[in-house]
């Protein structure tokens, strides 16, 4: 049931669950301080029980009333890049409301979002929302409330179409908490170059999936993957690579190997994500473009490997990358 911001705003104060459309991808919402309403969340998303929310804010002002201490680092960064798709980790208070969100644990990833519509729901509310992506735990983040309606349908209470997410990857999240150093969890559209911009002396450092697990939302589960396993195309196939871009079936006739079979003339089926040289447009429609490979109903796919770039949108395409890659012998 789609719903315009003020019902939503109404459903969302009675503890109902609703989807809200974001610039990052669109968020499955619920009052972060209503533990029935936040179970809701996890059951619908069929989420790990210990994996943590990201809470939204409407302001930092609405974020002080919440932190146990906001670090000089976070809150210059956060006048400076947000509202925006940047999260960061903050200290709670002994005693939260926010433990229902937080999984128990005493710092929460707070985001101020950049879209005018889920701006609006968070000030008429005037209470933080938990909402992590609106699909179903380990699957492709919805960039649309089509994606979502899909993936979802009658399990959630509503949703709110606020048009394509702008940015189409989750938010960067990021520990300023030092006054040294800045910690990037989680790569997204803003990262080290954007930072260094503005805290040149500060030292940055991008941590890996396996010891940034237990703060960062997500971080120790498959993520972002579509229903069809998707293998690298190992580097001795190269030849059917080339033969893929160029679409010669001649070479195609002529591979042979033990993963033949995958690759005959007429089993090959191109899904372009989009180009190196328009990141933006890539990302934008990254998830989109990944889950229509399900409905081609195939056993498997590959992915070409190519050089994203140094980016920070480009690095952040890597790590989605990395999270939906089987990474187990083919």
């Amino acid at each position: 049931m789609r719903l315009p911001a003020e019902e939503a705003s109404e459903f969302l104060t009675h503890g109902k669950v609703i989807a809200v459309p974001t610039e990052t991808v669109y968020g499955l919402a619920a009052l972060a301080t209503n533990p029935q309403a936040i179970a809701k969340v996890f059951e619908i998303k069929n989420r790990p029980a210990d994996n943590p929310l990201i809470c939204h804010f409407y302001s930092l002002e609405q974020i002080e009333k919440f932190a146990a201490s906001i670090s000089g680092n976070t809150r210059f960064l956060i006048k400076h890049f947000s509202p925006g798709p940047i999260s960061y980790l903050i200290d709670l208070p002994s005693e939260s409301p926010l433990f229902f969100a937080t999984c128990g644990r005493k710092q929460m990833i707070a985001r101020i979002p950049d879209h005018p519509v889920f701006l609006t729901i968070l000030k008429k509310i005037n209470v933080p929302l938990a909402a992590p992506s609106a699909n179903t735990s380990g699957r492709v983040s919805p960039t649309s409330i089509e994606m979502v309606e899909k993936d979802l349908g009658n399990n959630i209470d509503g949703s709110v179409d606020g048009g394509y997410s702008k940015i189409g990857l989750e938010s960067t999240i990021i520990d300023a908490r030092s006054v040294n150093q800045i910690i990037i969890l989680r790569p997204g559209a803003i990262g080290e170059t954007e930072i260094q911009t503005i805290l040149p002396d500060v030292s940055i450092q991008r941590v890996t999936s396996a010891n940034s697990a237990e703060a960062t939302p997500g971080s120790r589960y498959t993520h972002y993957a579509p229903k069809t396993p998707i293998y690298w195309l190992p580097e001795e196939h190269r030849l059917v690579s080339n033969a893929i871009i160029l679409h010669t079936d001649e070479q195609l006739k002529d591979f042979k190997s033990e993963q033949g079979k995958y690759f005959s003339k007429n089993n090959i089926h191109l899904v372009s994500l989009g180009s190196v040289n328009n990141l933006p447009e890539l990302a934008q429609h990254f998830y989109e473009r990944l889950s229509s490979i399900d409905l081609l109903q195939l056993p498997i796919a590959f992915m070409l490997k190519v050089n994203w770039g140094n980016s920070s949108l480009s690095k952040a395409i890597e790590n989605r990358m990395d999270k939906i890659i089987q990474h187990s012998e083919f």
